[in-house]
């Protein structure tokens, strides 16, 4: 349900032509969104994530400047084509630049407002959904020497929270072990990938799970490769399900993926995968990517096998059918993104290369990952969120 406040002029407020006319605009916005499209009290509306002005007639600008205060910016206004809508709603966005405030006027077909509607409010959502939100990093990234995040310039720009945690707290945690049981956990153990090696990689998953609920975290990443030293397993199976969950959660304790993937996941609802760019062809404008952890419920099917680097462990092998996807990784203070479109031409099984592996086919080519990544690791979701990712970071 989406609520709006509307704005009607003294010429139009008894006038039933204009209610009615009114009443259709919305439902057919609403239907391209498949959401309700409803009339309420400013008061409702500014509880909203995006409080939506609809300007029906001419002669609202007054109405608008006796309660725009009640909510903050960026200000949407909602036009039609008809009843000096488009007029007011002009009048209203230069009142509102005249005082350095952000606004913008939705006007056009029903299908142009509804696909700008869905990504503004989308936006909105995931920036109230980031904003408190709780990360904890189990072990430094002190190997990677781009990846570890200010957690003050990060709590400042999206009000996402970051706890470093020393790695010995999740390590005790994991002496403890168990793990709960789920449908990831119960379809893993179908793969008989062999009993004592499994339930060392579900201890790491069940350690991180009650971590999560202890220290109400929303995301987590782990510094694993100390783990193949001090347990002798991997974090990949743990990270495929968290991922999975909706729990976003990064590998080799990389704090800005980690505030990648959350960010991602706020926008698209989905879970991504954290691979490293393993090798490209600039004239083809293809990279294959590859990781030895992949959410589970991103794959169409998979395979376990042990991580690449140490041939120990329990990781994932994924197929996933041809499609379009996004790249994405931001850096902590969001001064700098990326965010490209890209066809997964196929997935492979190269055995010189990290277990899950994507080639794909970058829209806008490779002079980004030669010239200034934003370091290693990118983010890959399904589907195309380039526009919703552009409109998170506008400024």
């Amino acid at each position: 349900m989406i609520k709006v406040a509307q704005l009607v002029g003294p010429s139009g407020c008894n006038d039933e032509t204009v209610i009615k006319y009114s009443e259709n605009f919305l439902n057919e916005v609403g239907k391209k969104l498949n959401k309700n499209v409803l009339i309420a009290d400013i008061d409702e509306v500014k509880e909203e994530a995006l409080p939506i002005y609809f300007v029906t007639t001419g002669g609202t600008e007054l109405a608008f400047k006796e309660i725009y205060e009640k909510t903050k910016e960026p200000y949407v206004l909602l036009t039609t084509p008809a009843y000096n809508s488009l007029a007011a709603a002009m009048e209203i966005l230069g009142f509102l630049q005249d005082k350095g405030i952000k606004g913008e006027i939705l006007h056009g077909s029903i299908e142009s407002i509804a696909k700008r509607l869905s990504i503004l409010i989308t936006v909105a959502n995931a920036r109230k959904k980031l904003s408190g939100l709780r990360l904890g990093n189990f072990g430094d990234c002190d190997a990677l020497i781009g990846s570890s995040a200010n957690f003050k310039e990060v709590e400042d720009v999206s009000g996402i929270k970051s706890i470093l945690f020393d790695l010995d707290v999740f390590v005790e945690e994991y002496k403890k072990g168990g793990y709960p049981e789920n449908e990831y956990t119960k379809d893993l153990m179908k793969h008989n990938f062999g009993d004592e090696e499994m339930k060392k990689a579900l201890d790491v998953y069940g350690a991180l799970k009650r971590l999560i609920e202890k220290h109400n975290l929303q995301g987590v990443s782990l510094k694993c490769f100390d783990l193949l030293e001090l347990l002798d397993t991997t974090g990949c199976l743990a990270l495929a399900i968290l991922n999975a969950e909706g729990i976003p959660a990064a590998c080799e304790g990389d704090q800005k993926s980690m505030i990648s993937m959350a960010v991602l996941e706020a926008i698209t609802g989905q879970s991504s995968f954290m691979s490293n760019p393993s090798s490209m062809d600039p004239e083809k404008g293809e990279i294959i990517f590859a990781h030895c952890t992949l959410p589970i419920d991103m794959a169409d099917d998979y395979q376990l096998t042990t991580h690449f680097e140490s041939g120990i462990g329990v990781a994932v092998a994924a197929d996933i059918e041809s499609q379009v996807v996004t790249i994405f990784k931001c850096n902590d203070d969001f001064s700098r993104y990326y965010a490209g479109k890209a066809y997964l031409i196929e997935t492979m099984h190269r055995n010189d290369l990290c277990r899950t592996q994507m080639k794909l086919k970058l829209e806008d080519g490779t002079g980004y990952f030669s010239s200034g990544p934003i370091g290693n690791h990118h983010m890959i979701v399904k589907g195309d969120w380039k526009e919703y990712i552009d409109e998170f970071f506008r400024k």
